[in-house]
């Protein structure tokens, strides 16, 4: 049978703490679980003094961590806007070049050169050109979204003819340039069967593979708070989609529901909220924004109902895991829930209108044994199905394929 430890060099554009979004939670805790598998080296920016308090923490992700410095743009400015534009020319998506390094990609190459690894790995499709020349070594690629399904959807969502037509060029590259990507790559891991199957269908990409969605069942487990009447979402308010969805949701959803739950409220928490949602729910005080929290977990145990109004995306929901880990019931769009195996009515309830999507809230509002019944069968299946222990089992399989030293 062949064992072998494998050699593994894993670049992480973005350092993974806090782990605050859902492609940090799921590298993170892959890494965790596969650093007793395999050898691994690490790399990533860092950006001090930010993130020199987490350092340490690295040491239980990897064997070797390589910390590149790094000083994020700020939004919103003058400069910010002039290099949007100028990235708005380029042949390449806008997520891609952001995530692209001339320092990132020196420190992979040096690392590569002075050291024999067995294999290489890009976290996200957007760090992708930091892999443009690197050689001599399996690659593969990590994709925890298919990057095209979210501009294609912006597309269609995009309300004036210059929204159109900046989504309809972003779409136009992307679809390219991650079709380009999933071939070249020696092999792409996608993070749901659906997802697979689409690069497979878009992108005739072969040697695709796919794993599980994976939660620390433990730290998520249920709370013996007593619920309120709140609605809780979760999740990066600076990713578009998320955005897009908690929007949608106050001007289109909560009215419904407020018209007979007058006095239910809603959290959104998670990291930098936008201008336009701080905007919208500015003096209300039956919306709170969070902005980023140390620990979510006791927003969702507060909360009686769990939301994911989401219309735009691809990939898996690593809020949804947890939310279902901690026993919640939750009314979800199918986009929403995309790639996960969960049955409407048994673990999750879905709408896809606005109308619908109020009548399932308010009817879990005014139902909270059937709420609790829905949550523990959500958590249960999470619980038997979904830890990182099997994920990782499955990740380093594919690994060992890739790298060409299948196990037996």
């Amino acid at each position: 049978m062949n064992n072998q430890k494998l050699k593994v060099l894993f670049l992480s554009q973005r350092f993974l703490f806090p782990m605050d979004t859902g492609g940090k939670i799921r590298t993170g805790n892959i890494l965790r679980q596969l650093s007793k598998r395999q050898d691994i080296t690490v790399i990533s920016n860092v950006e001090s003094p930010r993130d020199d308090a987490y350092l340490g923490e690295m040491d239980d992700l990897c064997a070797k961590f390589i910390a590149v410095p790094w000083q994020e743009m700020p939004r919103y400015t003058l400069k910010f806007y002039l290099k949007l534009l100028w990235q708005s020319l380029s042949r390449y998506p806008i997520s891609v070049l952001n995530d692209y390094s001339s320092e990132l990609e020196a420190a992979v190459l040096e690392e590569l050169a002075t050291q024999k690894y067995d294999l290489a790995i890009c976290d996200f499709l957007q760090s992708t050109l930091i892999f443009k020349n690197v050689e001599g070594v399996p690659r593969l690629l990590f994709q925890h979204n298919v990057e095209a399904t979210i501009t294609r959807r912006h597309l269609e969502k995009a309300g004036n003819p210059l929204a159109r037509l900046f989504w309809h060029l972003q779409h136009r590259r992307m679809m390219r340039h991650e079709g380009e990507m999933c071939r070249d790559f020696d092999g792409t891991i996608a993070v749901s069967e659906k997802d697979k199957a689409r690069m497979e269908e878009w992108f005739r990409a072969e040697g695709v593979f796919d794993i599980p969605t994976g939660v620390d069942t433990d730290f998520f487990r249920p709370s013996e708070a007593p619920e309120q009447k709140q609605l809780v979402f979760t999740g990066s308010m600076d990713w578009l989609p998320n955005e897009d969805a908690m929007i949608y949701f106050i001007k289109d959803i909560f009215p419904l529901i407020k018209q007979r739950e007058r006095d239910t409220r809603l959290v959104i928490v998670g990291r930098r909220p936008t201008p336009a949602l701080e905007s919208l729910v500015a003096g209300r005080e039956d919306i709170e924004l969070t902005g980023w929290v140390e620990d979510t977990r006791p927003y969702i145990a507060d909360s009686a109902v769990y939301i994911v109004p989401i219309r735009i995306g691809g990939g898996t929901r690593m809020k949804i895991y947890e939310a279902l880990a901690m026993g919640k019931a939750m009314v979800s769009t199918s986009v929403g829930a995309e790639g996960l195996p969960l049955e409407h009515n048994k673990h999750i309830l879905f709408a896809d209108d606005a109308q619908r999507f109020a009548e399932h809230v308010i009817f879990l509002l005014n139902n909270p044994e059937r709420r609790r019944e829905i949550g523990a069968v959500a958590r249960k299946y999470v619980y038997d199905h979904f830890r990182w222990e099997r994920v990782a089992e499955v990740f380093d399989e594919i690994c060992h394929r890739v790298a060409g030293m299948e196990k037996d």
